[in-house]
C-alpha cells in the first residue's frame, strides 16, 4: 500500500513537471524561459520535469513574416504566465478578475512562411547553425510562441499592418513593425513574458548536387514526406546508396 502511494505521488510530480497548455486547439509546451520566436534548441527531459535548451540564433537577414493574434487569458494561461513572470519581464501586469466578463489577453505570435524560413536556414549566412543540425537530430526551431505584453505594446503590435521577425544586432531577434512599409518600432521579446511554446523539425533530403538540405518543416508527431527524414543522418546515408 505503501509503495502504491508513493508510485501515485510520483506520477503526479511527474504529471506536473511536463505541463502543455491548449493555444488555438494545438498542445503547446509551457515555460518559465525566455524562449524567442525562431530561434534553435532542444527540449531537455528530465526524470520530473522538461527544460528548454536554446542553441544558436539564426542571421534573420531576410524577414521572416509573423502573424500576431490575441487570445483571452484564463485560469490555466493566466497560471502560466505567473509562473514564468517571476523569472522574465516583472513589470508586465494582467489584471485578470474572474468575476468581469471582459477578461486580459495575451499574443501568439506564429511564423507564417515556411517557404522564406527554410530558405532562410538552408542560406550560406546560415551555414555554420545547418551544419551544427546536421548533427543534432533532435534540435528543432521554435515557431510559435504564447507571449504577454503591457497593453500599449500589444496594441501596436496588433495596429501594425505588417509584422516581421527580423535581426536585431549580433545573435539577437526582434519584431518589427510596419506600416505603409515603412519601419514604425522593433520590439525585443524580453518585453514581454513568453509562457508557452511549440517547435516544427526539420526534414532533410539532398539537392541535385547531392547535397543535405532543409525541405520541409513539420510538427507534433507529423512524419516528413516520402524519401526526406528527420535525420539528416539518414538522408546522408540515401545519397551515399544512390550514388553506389
Amino acid at each position: 500500500m505503501k509503495k502504491t502511494s508513493l508510485f501515485v505521488l510520483f506520477l503526479t510530480i511527474l504529471s506536473t513537471g511536463c505541463k502543455s497548455l491548449t493555444v488555438q486547439q494545438k498542445q503547446y509546451t509551457t515555460t518559465i524561459q525566455k524562449v524567442v520566436l525562431g530561434s534553435v534548441g532542444q527540449d531537455e527531459n528530465y526524470i520530473l520535469k522538461k527544460t528548454y535548451s536554446s542553441l544558436a540564433v539564426p542571421d534573420y537577414n531576410k524577414p521572416i513574416k509573423v502573424s500576431a493574434t490575441p487570445i483571452l487569458f484564463n485560469k490555466t494561461s493566466l497560471k502560466r504566465f505567473k509562473n514564468a513572470q517571476k523569472l522574465q519581464a516583472k513589470e508586465v501586469q494582467v489584471n485578470y478578475i474572474d468575476s468581469l466578463m471582459l477578461k486580459p489577453k495575451f499574443l501568439n505570435l506564429q511564423t507564417v512562411d515556411d517557404v522564406a524560413l527554410i530558405a532562410l536556414l538552408n542560406n550560406n549566412t546560415n551555414a555554420d547553425i545547418k551544419n551544427y543540425l546536421i548533427n543534432k537530430n533532435n534540435a528543432h526551431i521554435v515557431t510559435s510562441i504564447s507571449i504577454a505584453f503591457n497593453e500599449n505594446t500589444m496594441q501596436d503590435i496588433l495596429k501594425a499592418e505588417e509584422v516581421f521577425l527580423e535581426s536585431a544586432g549580433l545573435k539577437s531577434i526582434a519584431l518589427n513593425l510596419y506600416n505603409n512599409k515603412a519601419l514604425v518600432k522593433s520590439i525585443h521579446f524580453n518585453e514581454g513574458v513568453v509562457f508557452a511554446y511549440r517547435v516544427s523539425q526539420f526534414c532533410w533530403k539532398e539537392n541535385s548536387k547531392h547535397q543535405l538540405e532543409i525541405v520541409n518543416l513539420i510538427e507534433g508527431i507529423t512524419s516528413c514526406a516520402k524519401k526526406t527524414y528527420k535525420s539528416a543522418k539518414r538522408a546522408k546515408k540515401e545519397i551515399n546508396y544512390y550514388k553506389l
